[in-house]
């Protein structure tokens, strides 16, 4: 599992883990004590001379650690972050990225700001109704607490690599013989006898004493660690419980105070066809992608369909289908380019030269005109009415909470003052991450609490439940608890343990009467096991069986007739396999599939030669880790 994390985990680019910090917050970063003699305590290596900041280590750490975080759920532990090896994953990656960066620099690689808008202004999460939000996006990146010049500076370094990393790729192509080979290593179908020895009934037998026990625990200490928390007094204030309805008068008030925010921006609604051109294109990519836009924009002209040319023409995946519509438009929503050929056009109106911006060439078509002006108000009575309510009921909110506080602070018996001043007094053990009743996960509580000495009281902080008013009452670090108070954890793991030796055992035992020529599914039948046979499968079509786990069909898929696989390790047993017959494929049906396979092998063969690029640069450079990482 931990190798396929690690698989998945590099194909993800630096925008998601960027993206992912900023929607679920950033987590405890811990700088490991001690550091190389000579090493900067601001830097972890130095790449030809050239640092990476500890600052930037430490936001795409966080990032690293929260993709686990969320990915693995409970099973997410300190020594699977030490298994990962997260630290390091994180430094190869700023590593490759200051090689590649330092190569792009030599060649003169470079991205425009247009291009690093575009690119911004695309991600989804900074959007609303499809639409780029400048008050999300710094709304969201202060959420996760970064820097908009940060956040733009990673962006147009992603930019310039993914560039690079074009060019490398380019002029890979695949064999017949390459496609071939696929289809077989696609298709090629085994049949598998197996068996399961379960390891929870095992477990249920087996005793271990509390010297068993307390012998584990303190060789698997990091195991049962508790995570550095806070003991919390807190009282809520809701909005909700003070809202009351707007006046008719007050709505009206408000509209004509507040006459700009009721005006409608002129909008047109475009469609495109675009031909791309490639990143470091050069002048015949160039010449190449600007004539066939103008032979569309002639055919237009000369009686063809746009929407019908746009399915066949362009290269916009995302409006291709849908003649090329891209729906409204709004000035500052599209690159400058794009925005003054597009408003410069009457409804009906095609472009009449191919405009170029950062993705390629277009052709442009305006299918309809929505003009500017204020919404009226009949329109618009109901959403200021939300509006007039949700201010009136935050501040009064707000103002309870301000008012409970000074109470709060001073009081000797927190929940006893909470309970006469109206409040409903709760209390909680808070680890990072993890959310508060009423509250749910909030970053600035977060960090606010963490910051906070005991018997501080803090607030009011403004949440998505209300605003709070919170005590620190204790400070718990990183520890493991009592034996008393985990003895079951441990006990569990232990059993487990047992049970997995002894599965092992029995699974052992059954392979190798499978080898030598025993009936398995008859052995496992004797022994009241779960087994069966998982008909014909190949690694594009799983087992019918589905109790047939996909690590049993990929061992399946390595035997030859006859042979017996390595016991299989799973969390619910360990699995004993024996391929009992291999079909070859229908050399017929690789017509069917011949371009989707030359397009995974090419993905595949671009990506080795990117790698070996990468290792290339890697091997001549001079690379110095200046401190030591520790993972939480």
């Amino acid at each position: 599992m931990i190798q396929a994390l690690r698989r998945n985990l590099k194909a993800l680019s630096i925008t998601l883990w960027v993206v992912i910090a900023a929607f679920i917050g950033t987590s405890i970063f811990v700088w490991g004590k001690g550091s190389i003699p000579g090493g900067d305590a601001n830097a972890v290596a130095t790449v030809n001379g050239e640092e990476i900041p500890l600052e930037r280590y430490q936001r795409l750490y966080r990032s690293y650690l929260e993709f686990y975080r969320q990915l693995l759920k409970d099973r997410f532990t300190t020594e699977t972050a030490e298994r990962l090896g997260i630290s390091q994953q994180v430094v190869d990656f700023l590593v490759e990225e200051v090689l590649v960066l330092q190569r792009a620099e030599a060649e003169g690689v470079q991205v425009g700001d247009d291009e690093l808008r575009a690119k911004i202004q695309a991600i989804p999460a900074f959007q609303e109704d499809g639409k780029f939000s400048r008050d999300r996006y710094v709304a969201i990146l202060n959420r996760a607490q970064i820097d908009p010049a940060t956040f733009e500076a990673d962006q147009r370094r992603e930019l310039v690599r993914k560039k690079l990393e074009a060019t490398v790729k380019e002029g890979i192509k695949v064999s017949d013989a390459e496609i071939r080979q696929a289809y077989e290593f696609r298709r090629e179908k085994v049949r598998a006898a197996w068996a399961q020895v379960e390891i929870s009934p095992l477990m249920a037998d087996v005793k271990v004493t509390d010297a068993e026990l307390e012998d584990f625990l303190k060789s698997n200490a990091l195991r049962f660690q508790e995570p550095e928390r806070r003991r919390l007094q807190y009282v809520l204030v809701s909005p909700k419980g003070f809202i009351k309805a707007a006046t008719d008068a007050e709505v009206e008030r408000y509209y004509k105070e507040h006459a700009a925010e009721f005006e409608k921006p002129r909008r047109v609604k475009v469609a495109h066809i675009l031909v791309r051109v490639p990143p470091v294109g050069g002048s015949e990519a160039e010449e190449k992608a600007k004539a066939k836009v103008q032979e569309v924009l002639e055919r237009v002209r000369a009686g063809e369909d746009f929407a019908k040319l746009a399915k066949d023409v362009s290269e916009d995946p995302a409006s291709a289908g849908s003649g090329g519509d891209l729906g409204y438009v709004a000035r500052g929503e599209v690159v400058p380019a794009f925005e003054q050929a597009a408003f410069a056009l009457k409804k009906g109106e095609v472009s009449r030269e191919p405009v170029r911006t950062p993705f390629g060439y277009h052709a442009i078509k305006v299918t309809d005109i929505q003009e500017g002006g204020r919404r009226p108000l009949k329109e618009v009575a109901g959403e200021i009415k939300e509006r007039l309510q949700g201010e009136q009921g935050e501040r009064a909110a707000l103002a309870q909470a301000e008012g409970a506080k000074g109470p709060l602070q001073g009081a000797k018996d927190f929940p006893a003052e909470a309970r006469q001043r109206g409040l409903e007094p709760k209390t909680a053990l808070l680890a990072r991450g993890e959310p508060l009743e009423g509250i749910g996960r909030a970053q600035a509580v977060e960090e606010a609490v963490f910051a906070a000495a005991p018997g501080g009281v803090l607030g009011p902080l403004k949440t998505p439940g209300g605003y709070a008013v919170l005590k620190v009452v204790e400070q718990l670090p990183a520890a493991v608890p009592p034996f008393g108070e985990i003895k079951w954890k441990v006990a569990d793991a232990v059993k487990r343990q047992k049970a997995e030796a002894l599965a092992l055992g029995r699974a052992r035992a059954l392979a190798t009467g499978a080898e030598k020529g025993e009936d398995l599914l008859a052995a496992a039948r004797k022994q009241g096991l779960p087994s069966g046979d998982t008909g014909f499968l190949s690694r594009s079509e799983p087992a019918a069986d589905r109790r047939v786990p996909g690590e049993v069909m990929r061992a399946a898929l390595q035997l030859a007739v006859g042979q017996v696989a390595e016991p299989v390790t799973l969390p619910q047993g360990i699995y004993v396999v024996k391929a009992l017959e291999r079909r070859a494929p229908d050399p017929s049906g690789i017509e069917k599939e011949r371009e989707e396979l030359r397009q995974q092998v090419l993905e595949q063969k671009r990506n080795q030669a990117w790698e070996q690029w990468v290792k290339g640069l890697r091997a001549g450079a001079k690379i110095q880790i200046t401190s030591r990482l520790a993972a939480p």
